[in-house]
């Protein structure tokens, strides 16, 4: 016989008994709870937890029985309600059964006295403090928590809880935590009231000083230097590319005398020659610049330190650059 139907089996019993038992169900209690059970059983093996649970508290609350209790408290750890989960264990142990009741039912008895031995490890503790009020109003996820229990360890499932904390005549409070399998935390929460913390406005000191712009730093100094610096970059880089090509030339005309052997020689001997003068045209222009914009840079940064209240003029500098020659073009 398979597992299925010995759970079947051992429902049925577990109805008619729990109706000779107590207040007797309708027939219809009777097939609702059955159904319910069945229901459950299918979803507690699929480990859909959530459908398992609600049909078994359902059940239950038909037809009380130690196996459907069992079952509901399998349901209620494999949702991570651990603390639900050893009530509802716990119940079947405070309530026990009679020497005759049915195999099924002892079977629960001893099922419940193993498993909760393995949900009292995982259960979390949580110790609420509240300073300020007496009477406050605290709740662990919505749910109420009795002022008798504040200050002492209170069992409760793991992962993130929200402490909510209110009292008449003081600002609300809370906090979240998050806590373990079986750890223990202890928080605090002070409650105060609207008037007990006064807020001082903190001048903010306003500057009444003008800026003096008579003495504000003048850019043109360090524009100038920037186009020197360009200028000298670029005299240096072509200076260079143009020592290169005497270098190539020097190697074709040993003791300076050139004598190409084709007219493509001949006509790349002639380009190399003109790349040669152009490069140390733009060399010598570059460092050209280079000069004028360090000592143009010079003249401004003395000439802006001297006399404050001297009339001010302004200044525009235009980079020149084109084929075969660099430059600068402007007026102070």
């Amino acid at each position: 016989m398979g597992a299925r139907a010995l759970h079947a089996g051992a429902l049925l019993v577990t109805l008619l008994v729990a109706s000779a038992a107590g207040a007797a169900p309708t027939d219809s209690d009777r097939t609702t709870a059955r159904e319910l059970a069945r229901e459950g059983y299918d979803a507690l093996e699929q480990k859909n937890y959530a459908v398992a649970e609600d049909r078994f508290r359902r059940a239950d609350a038909l037809v009380h029985a130690p196996t459907i209790v069992v079952d509901h408290a399998r349901a209620l750890v494999g949702m991570g309600r651990f603390v639900e989960a050893y009530e509802r264990y716990a119940l079947v142990l405070r309530e026990g059964v009679a020497n005759d009741a049915p195999a099924s039912w002892r079977q629960a008895v001893s099922d419940a006295e193993r498993e909760i031995e393995a949900v009292k490890p995982r259960l979390a503790w949580l110790v609420i403090n509240i300073e300020g009020p007496k009477e406050p109003h605290v709740t662990v996820d919505g749910r109420e928590v009795p002022v008798a229990s504040l200050g002492a360890r209170r069992a409760t499932d793991p992962g993130k809880r929200k402490i909510r904390v209110t009292a008449d005549g003081f600002v609300s409070g809370g906090r979240v935590v998050m806590i373990k399998e079986g750890e223990e935390q202890s928080v605090s929460i002070t409650l105060g009231r609207p008037d007990s913390v006064e807020l001082e406005e903190t001048p903010v000191p306003v500057d009444d000083t003008k800026p003096d712009e008579t003495k504000s730093a003048s850019p043109l100094p360090w524009i100038a230097f920037g186009i020197g610096g360009a200028g000298l970059a670029v005299g240096a880089v072509t200076g260079v590319m143009a020592l290169g090509k005497h270098s190539d030339l020097s190697e074709q005309c040993p003791s300076n005398t050139c004598s190409p052997q084709t007219p493509e020689e001949e006509t790349q001997f002639e380009n190399d020659v003109s790349e040669y003068h152009t490069l140390g045209t733009i060399s010598g222009i570059g460092f050209a610049v280079g000069a004028a914009g360090i000592g143009t840079g010079i003249v401004l940064l003395l000439t802006s330190q001297g006399d404050d209240e001297s009339p001010k003029t302004s200044a525009r500098f235009t980079p020149l650059i084109g084929p075969g020659f660099v430059g600068i073009r402007g007026k102070l």
